[in-house]
């Protein structure tokens, strides 16, 4: 089969490897359909770590993905050749306290692909647990079901954010995640302002349920929210900057909530410890996400055709590196690129 592996910072390299096999009855042979680039895949094509998470072989990036059954173990039973599946793409342990408490996001033992040392899914075969593994509704393409992960993301975050309807929410950040974070919260909150550097994504923000758009200008001193005085309920960083991370705490409301989901390329960021207890706020750390994929299926039924806008530029699997390159710069418009197979 051809698989791409990241070999070194920014470059890409095809090759034939063995196709897998299946080594356990309820494991499931996939060929992958789509895989969606997304923003830890370019942390690792750039800076070849997150945090502790660091490449040191060659590895094969990619976890938002979809595909087709080709063969299932003989303890599989919901499963069968043909069927479409989206995948989810940690597999935890079952077992550890985090498991059995509902989390298995926190799972210290969880194999989560692309992330070192587990090869990812830009690859034509992939053998997962049946569990990992959700039947695309009919309605849904790969495509669409490849980006169910970045929407469960922010389904989850919604869900652990103590967001009541009605509240008032600013989103700093308007690439998919962010994007996420809108069409889960469109016609439930009172309002919904969207910050961002680039055009584009506000007027996706817009066309996804934002009721309001804020564009910033890139190392411009000031708040871009001073029109905002009165703060927000519940504000959600998805931009992984630290400047985002610092305005998030200023522009919640006193007794509010902070929602950090993006991934800072620093491993240390400085928040104002005064302000936040003054506020008394609440502040929330997203790790992935849990029990969110089929609701995320479900949410892109109700609402056809509309969350799969953010996918603006499709690639084969040769031009991945094409792919993560356009990404890491955000060149030419992109908000979600996809890989298709």
């Amino acid at each position: 089969m051809r698989a791409v592996f990241l070999t070194e910072d920014r470059k890409i390299l095809l090759e034939d490897v063995p196709r897998p096999v299946i080594s356990g009855e309820n494991q499931v042979l996939v060929r992958v359909r789509a895989v969606g680039i997304c923003g830890s895949d370019v942390h690792y094509f750039v800076d070849g770590r997150i945090g502790t998470q660091v490449v040191t072989d060659r590895i094969i990036l990619g976890h938002e993905c979809s595909g087709e059954v080709v063969e299932a173990g003989s303890g599989v039973k919901n499963l069968r050749a043909g069927d479409r599946v989206a995948i989810e793409p940690g597999i935890s342990c079952g077992k550890c306290q985090f498991c059995q408490q509902g989390k298995p996001n926190l799972c210290p033992y969880v194999l989560f692909l692309g992330t070192p040392p587990v090869d990812g899914a830009l690859r034509e075969f992939l053998v997962m647990p049946e569990h990992n593994l959700i039947k695309i509704p009919e309605d849904l393409s790969y495509q669409e079901a490849a980006v169910c992960e970045p929407l469960a993301i922010g389904l989850y975050a919604v869900r652990i954010s103590c967001f009541r309807p009605g509240d008032s929410v600013a989103i700093l950040g308007a690439g998919p995640i962010g994007l996420s974070v809108v069409f889960s919260l469109a016609g439930v909150a009172s309002r919904v302002v969207v910050s961002d550097l680039f055009q584009n994504r506000l007027d996706m923000a817009r066309v996804l349920g934002a009721t309001e758009t804020v564009l910033v200008e890139e190392g411009l001193p000031g708040n871009p929210f001073q029109d905002y005085r009165q703060g927000f309920d519940v504000v959600f960083e998805a931009a992984g900057k630290k400047e985002t991370c610092k305005q998030a705490t200023e522009i919640a409301k006193i007794g509010g909530n902070v929602v950090l989901i993006g991934i800072p390329r620093q491993d240390i960021i400085l928040l104002d410890p005064h302000l936040m207890r003054r506020k008394e706020l609440i502040l929330t750390n997203v790790r992935r996400c849990a029990h969110s994929t089929e609701k995320a299926l479900h949410l892109m039924i109700r609402k056809p055709g509309l969350f799969s806008r953010i996918i603006t530029h499709t690639f084969t699997l040769e031009e991945t590196e094409k792919a993560l390159t356009l990404v890491s710069g955000y060149r030419d418009g992109v908000i979600k690129a996809m890989v298709e197979l």
